[in-house]
C-alpha cells in the first residue's frame, strides 16, 4: 500500500472519533476500516460481538466484510487494514486470508491491554506474525476511546485489596 501518510493519518483520526462516539453509545474502542491505493476507502466496521453473539465480530474483521461486499471481490490485495487497536491474532489471520498485507494501528496491543482489554495471548497460540507488515500510526487522541471507555465503566476498572 502506497497510499499517502497524510491521508491515512487523517483517515485513522476520524476512525478514533468514531470510536469514542461508538463507546459513547455502549460499544467498545476497535474501529476499524480498509482504504485502497485507488482512493477507496471502506465502511467502518466496529466490535459487535457483545451485541450479535458472534466470536468473530471483531472490527477488522467487520470492515473487511463490508470491504469484500462492496468491492464484490474476496481478495483485498493492496488494501491497507487501519485500526484504532492493535488487531488480535484472528483479525491479521483474516486480514492475510484475503491479501491484505499491510495494517495500521493507533494503539499498539500492550496499551490496549494497560486500558483492560488484554488479547495478547492469542498472539502466542497463533503464532504471530504473518506476512503482514504491521506498524504503529500515530494520531492525535488516540487513547480517547480507551479513556473515555474506562470513564463510563469506572466499576469495571476498581481494584480489590
Amino acid at each position: 500500500m502506497t497510499a499517502d501518510k497524510t491521508r491515512l493519518g487523517a483517515l485513522m483520526a476520524e476512525a478514533v472519533e468514531f470510536s469514542v462516539r461508538h463507546v459513547e453509545s455502549g460499544g467498545i474502542p476497535f474501529v476499524g476500516l480498509l482504504v485502497a491505493d485507488d482512493g477507496w476507502v471502506s465502511d467502518l466496521g466496529v466490535n459487535l460481538v457483545r451485541e450479535t453473539g458472534d466470536p468473530t465480530a471483531h472490527a477488522e474483521v467487520m470492515a473487511i466484510r463490508k470491504a469484500v461486499q462492496a468491492r464484490d471481490r474476496s481478495s483485498l490485495e493492496g488494501v491497507t487494514l487501519l485500526a484504532t487497536g492493535e488487531p488480535c491474532a484472528l483479525c491479521y489471520r483474516v486480514a492475510a486470508s484475503h491479501g491484505i498485507a499491510a495494517v495500521r494501528f493507533a494503539v499498539d496491543r500492550d496499551t490496549a491491554a494497560a486500558w483492560g482489554f488484554d488479547y495478547r495471548a492469542g498472539y502466542e497460540t497463533n503464532r504471530l506474525p504473518l506476512a503482514i507488515t504491521a506498524r504503529h500510526l500515530a494520531v492525535e487522541r488516540s487513547l480517547v476511546p480507551f479513556t473515555r471507555y474506562r470513564d463510563l465503566h469506572r466499576s469495571d476498572f476498581t481494584t480489590h485489596s
